[in-house]
C-alpha cells in the first residue's frame, strides 16, 4: 500500500490536475488511515493510474453527484469486483464545466460506511433511544400504508403528510422536477409539509423575472462577457466551488469584481473592491444605489420602456394596472390587456405605442393613475444614499463608487446565492436588487444578468404527465413547517381544521437542518406515527417509528438535471447492486402506492417513467430523448449555444416583462395571516427581525451569528465520512480579534454560544475577516458531534408574513468563555 501511495504522490502533475490530485490524495490518505472496513476501502488506496482511464479489471459507469450543493458533478464511477473503488471527473461536452470536489471523491466511504442503514427496522424503545428491531420490507411498508389509510379514513386526507427535502435531486428517487415522490403526494392527496427553506430568493425572483430554465441568471459560461460582476450575498469559493473559476477567469480577463458581504471571506479576498455591509441591510444599499442611478441619469430608458413595467399605468384606487376595460366596453372575445400612454396622450396596447411615457401622473377616463416607474421613484426616494450609508454602516462614497461602476461599466452581472435569503427581511432585499438591475438595463443580454444560475429542468420536462396523471387530486393541504406548533397543538392551520397524525419523511434530515431545532423536535414528537427513508442513521432517522434503508445514488438508474450550475441533464447508470436490503426511493414509492391502492399510477419501470418525463415538445426540439440520453450519458438542456435569461427582453412573468411593480402579490404560504400589500408591490426594506443594532435584545445577546457553509458537507450530508472528518474534525466558532480580546478568548478556547432558544459549545478561532459583533459557525453537524448542545438550537423559526422562509442568519446570541 505504501508503494502504491508513493507512486501517486510522486506522479508528475500538470497545473490543470494539481487541485484534483491534491483532493484525491487527501481522500486516499484519509481512507488508508481511518478505514477498518474491508476490501472496498483498501481498493481506494491502491493508486491512481488516471482520472478517467479504467484499469483492465475495472468497469467505469457514468453518474452524477446530486445532493443540494448546486454542483451536479458528472462522474466516472470505477467498479472493480462488484465494488465501487473510486470516482473521478468525467468530461462534459463543454470542458469549462468539468468538475469534481472532495465530497464527490469520497462516495466510497458513504457506500461502505459501517453504520449505513442495512434493512427495515421498527422502533422498540423510546423515540431517539436507538432501540430497533429488524423487520421485513413487507411488514415495514404494510405498517406505513395501514397507518396512512387509518388516519386518512378517520380524520381526512390531510391527516397524513409527506415531508420531502433536498437530499437527492434525481427524478426517480429525489426531488427533481417531475419526481415520483411528488406524484405519490398528488395521487394520495396527503398533506405536504413545506421545508420553507431557501424560499425568499425564489419568491422575489418569481415576482421580478419569473423562473426560467436556468432560474434567473445567464448560463455561467457567459460571465466572461460581463465587464462588471457584483458578487452579492454569495461565497462561491466555498459554497459553489465548481463555479468559482468562471468568476476568477472573468476577473483575470479584466472584469471588475466587487464583493458585497458582511464578512471578508475567501471570495472577498479575490475582489477588486469589497463592501462590508451590516448584516440584513442589503436592500437598503440597493435602494440607495437606485437613487444615485436616477440622480446621475444612468437609467436605461429604452430597456425600461420595452422590457419592464415602467410605462404601465397603476390605478390609485386599487393598485391594479389600467386595462382596456377601463377605457370602455370590451368587444366580444377581446382580452382585457394592459394599456400604456404616449407623450401626446394616445392610449393603446404596448405593441401599438412605440414610445410610451414612463413618468407621470394622469387622469384617464375617470381613473387617477401613475406610471409604475413614477411609483418606483417615490418609493426609492425614501432611501437617499446618506440614509442607506447609515443603515449599512458604510460610506456614501463607497455606495457612489460601486454604483457608478455597476451602472456605467456595462454589461454587468449581479451574482447571488442564498446569503441575503436567510433573514426575515430577505425577500425584500432580493427584490430591491432585481429592481436595481432593471433600471440600469443589466438584464437579458450577454454579460448582463441578476440572481442565481441553476438548471431547473422546467423547460423540457413533462411535468403535467408525471405529477398530475388523470385522477390525481394534488395535496389536500400544503403547510409551512414554521407553523406546525399550531397544527399539532391547536389542530389548526390558519383557519382550517387539521388533525395531523402521521408523517413520511424522505430525502430530508428535518431535525438537524430546520430552524429552531427544539421546536422541530417538539412538533415531530407529537406525531402518532413517523416513517423515515434514508441512507444513514442521522438525527431525523433516530426519531422514526419505521425506518427504511435507501440505496446509494450509484446503486440505481436515474436522471438528473435539477439545481446544478451547468446546462446539462445527466443519466446515472446503475454501477453496483444495492447493498444489504436497501431500495431506491422510486421502488419504495411504488411499494407504498401499491399497498395504499394507488398502484396503477406506479405501474411502470424506471425507464418508462423517464420516458414519460421526457415526453415534451421542447425536449424533442433540443434532441433529448431517453434513448439518446442513455447513449450519450449527458445532453445540453438549456436552449441556444450560450443561454441568456430574458434574451430579447421577454421574461417569464404574467406581464412578460421585468417587474419592479407587482400587481397581484401573494404569500408563498397561505395560513390566513395578515399582511400589508403595499410593502409587496414595490421595492421595500425594513430591518431584520433580530440582527439589527437598534434592537433592544442586543443588550442581552450582542452578537449576530451567521451559519457557514463548509467545503466538506452539503448541509448534513457527508457528516459521517471519515476522510472528510479527518480534514474537518469538529465545528469551530469564528470571532474577531477585538471581540475575542474583550472576552479573553484565544484560538482553541472552548466557548459557549447561547440565547433563549438553546446553546452550543465549540472551540473558538480568531478570524479578522469578521467585523465586531458578528460571529460565524458551520452548519451541517449532528448532535453527537457537538461537545454540548446543538448549533441548530440557536436559530429562530420567525418568518415574514408574506414569505415563509427559514431565517438562519437572523439570529442574536451571547458568548461565554469556558
Amino acid at each position: 500500500m505504501e508503494a502504491k501511495e508513493s507512486s501517486l504522490l510522486n506522479a508528475k502533475l500538470s497545473r490543470r490536475t494539481f487541485v484534483k490530485a491534491s483532493a484525491a490524495t487527501a481522500v486516499v490518505v484519509g481512507a488508508a488511515t481511518t478505514n477498518p472496513w474491508g476490501p472496498a476501502m483498501a481498493a481506494l488506496a491502491e493508486g491512481e493510474k488516471s482520472d478517467t482511464i479504467a484499469s483492465s479489471d475495472e468497469t467505469v459507469f457514468s453518474g452524477a453527484c446530486r445532493g443540494n450543493c448546486a454542483g451536479g458533478c458528472f462522474l466516472n464511477i470505477h467498479v472493480r469486483g462488484g465494488k465501487v473503488v473510486r470516482t473521478s471527473m468525467r468530461e462534459m461536452p463543454n470542458p469549462d464545466y468539468n468538475r469534481i470536489c472532495v465530497k464527490g471523491l469520497t462516495h466510497m466511504q458513504r457506500i461502505y460506511h459501517k453504520d449505513r442503514l442495512k434493512y427495515p427496522m421498527k422502533r422498540i424503545g423510546e423515540r431517539g433511544a436507538g432501540q430497533w428491531e429488524r423487520i421485513s420490507w413487507d411488514e415495514a411498508v404494510t405498517t406505513i400504508a395501514d397507518k396512512w389509510q387509518e388516519y386518512q379514513k378517520e380524520y381526512g386526507k390531510e391527516a397524513f403528510a409527506i415531508y420531502w427535502g433536498s437530499g437527492n435531486y434525481g427524478v426517480l428517487s429525489g426531488q427533481g422536477m417531475g419526481c415520483t415522490t411528488n406524484r405519490l403526494l398528488n395521487v394520495t392527496g396527503a398533506s405536504n409539509i413545506s421545508m420553507t427553506v431557501d424560499a425568499a430568493h425564489g419568491h422575489s425572483a418569481g415576482n421580478a423575472l419569473g423562473w426560467g430554465p436556468n432560474f434567473t441568471l445567464n448560463e455561467l459560461a457567459d460571465l466572461k462577457n460581463a465587464k462588471t460582476i457584483l458578487c452579492w450575498g454569495a461565497n462561491p469559493v466555498i459554497s459553489q466551488q465548481q463555479s468559482t473559476h468562471f468568476l476568477m477567469e472573468a476577473k483575470e480577463n479584466g472584469t471588475t469584481f466587487i464583493v458585497i458581504d458582511p464578512i471578508y471571506n475567501i471570495t472577498a479576498s479575490k475582489a477588486d473592491k469589497f463592501v462590508p455591509v451590516r448584516p440584513g441591510t442589503d436592500g437598503a444599499l440597493a435602494l440607495g444605489m437606485m437613487n444615485i442611478v436616477v440622480r446621475e441619469n444612468w437609467i436605461d430608458v429604452p430597456f425600461l420602456k420595452a422590457s419592464t413595467v415602467a410605462p404601465f399605468l397603476v390605478k390609485e384606487a386599487d393598485g391594479h394596472y389600467l386595462r382596456l376595460s377601463d377605457l370602455g366596453p370590451l368587444a366580444e372575445g377581446q382580452t382585457d390587456d394592459i394599456v400604456v400612454r404616449s407623450a401626446g396622450g394616445k392610449m393603446g396596447l404596448p405593441q401599438e405605442i412605440s414610445d410610451p411615457v414612463i413618468e407621470g401622473s394622469f387622469e384617464i377616463n375617470g381613473h387617477k393613475v401613475n406610471t409604475a416607474y413614477t411609483l418606483l421613484l417615490q418609493r426609492i426616494a425614501e432611501y437617499p444614499p446618506e440614509k442607506a450609508a447609515e443603515i449599512c454602516n458604510i460610506s456614501v462614497s463607497q455606495i457612489e463608487e460601486i454604483t457608478k461602476i455597476y451602472a456605467t461599466n456595462k454589461p454587468a452581472t449581479i451574482y447571488q446565492y442564498f446569503g441575503i435569503d436567510h433573514y426575515v427581511n430577505g425577500h425584500y432585499s432580493i427584490f430591491d436588487i432585481y429592481a436595481l438591475a432593471m433600471i440600469t438595463g443589466n438584464l437579458g443580454k450577454s454579460g448582463a444578468a441578476c440572481g442565481m444560475g441553476e438548471t431547473l429542468g422546467i423547460n423540457f420536462t413533462n411535468l403535467a404527465g408525471t405529477l398530475f396523471p388523470a385522477g390525481a387530486t394534488g395535496p389536500s393541504l400544503t403547510m409551512s413547517a414554521t407553523q406546525m406548533d399550531s397544527v399539532m397543538n391547536e389542530h389548526k392551520y390558519g383557519n382550517k381544521d387539521v388533525n395531523l397524525k402521521g408523517i413520511y419523511i424522505t430525502n430530508a434530515n428535518v431535525v438537524a437542518n430546520s430552524a429552531e431545532r427544539k421546536y422541530t423536535l417538539d412538533w415531530l414528537n407529537k406525531m402518532e406515527f413517523i416513517a423515515v427513508a434514508d441512507m444513514n442513521m442521522n438525527e431525523t432517522a433516530q426519531y422514526a417509528d419505521i425506518l427504511l434503508p435507501v440505496s446509494h445514488w450509484f446503486e440505481q438508474e436515474e436522471a438528473f438535471c435539477n439545481y446544478s450550475t451547468h446546462p446539462y441533464v445527466i443519466f446515472q447508470e446503475k454501477a453496483i447492486e444495492p447493498l444489504y436490503e436497501c431500495k431506491a426511493d422510486f421502488e419504495i414509492n411504488k411499494l407504498i402506492a401499491q399497498k395504499l391502492g394507488y398502484g396503477e399510477y406506479f405501474n411502470m419501470t424506471e425507464m418508462e417513467y423517464l420516458d414519460l418525463w421526457l415526453d415534451n415538445d421542447e425536449a424533442r426540439r433540443l434532441g433529448i430523448t431517453l434513448e439518446v440520453l442513455k447513449e450519450k450519458k449527458i445532453l445540453k438542456c438549456l436552449p441556444g449555444d450560450l443561454y441568456i435569461n430574458g434574451e430579447n427582453g421577454v421574461f417569464g412573468t404574467p406581464t412578460g416583462r421585468a417587474q419592479f411593480y407587482v400587481e397581484n402579490p401573494a404569500p408563498n404560504m397561505n395560513y390566513d395571516q395578515q399582511w400589508d400589500i403595499e410593502k409587496e408591490r414595490l421595492p421595500y426594506w425594513e430591518p431584520p427581525n433580530e440582527v439589527w443594532h437598534e434592537n433592544p435584545l442586543t443588550k442581552k445577546y450582542p452578537f449576530a451569528i451567521i451559519s457557514d457553509h463548509v467545503r466538506f458537507r452539503t448541509h448534513t450530508q457527508w457528516w459521517d465520512v471519515p476522510a472528510l472528518l479527518e480534514l474537518d474534525p469538529e465545528p469551530i466558532l469564528k470571532i474577531s480579534s477585538e471581540d475575542a480580546a474583550q472576552y479573553g478568548i484565544k484560538t482553541n478556547d472552548l466557548v459557549k454560544i447561547y440565547n433563549d432558544r438553546g446553546h452550543v459549545v465549540m472551540k473558538a478561532a480568531i478570524n479578522d475577516g469578521l467585523p465586531q459583533g458578528v460571529l460565524t459557525a458551520p452548519k451541517g453537524w449532528e448532535k453527537h458531534q457537538f461537545r454540548e448542545g446543538h448549533f441548530a438550537d440557536l436559530s429562530s423559526r420567525v418568518v415574514n408574513k408574506v414569505c415563509a422562509n427559514s431565517a438562519f442568519f437572523d439570529v442574536l446570541v451571547a458568548i461565554e468563555k469556558l
